[in-house]
């Protein structure tokens, strides 16, 4: 199963809710990109 997760390259940090990631991108400037992630 595959769960849909955020992710800055730039900080290396990942984002399971996007409106963290949202804030993320507010705060910092950087770009966030949308991955799929194996759920274990």
């Amino acid at each position: 199963m595959t769960t849909d997760s955020w992710k800055c390259f730039r900080c290396n940090l990942s984002f399971k809710e996007e409106s963290v990631a949202d804030i993320h991108k507010e705060i910092s400037m950087h770009s966030i990109t949308k991955v799929k992630s194996l759920a274990v």
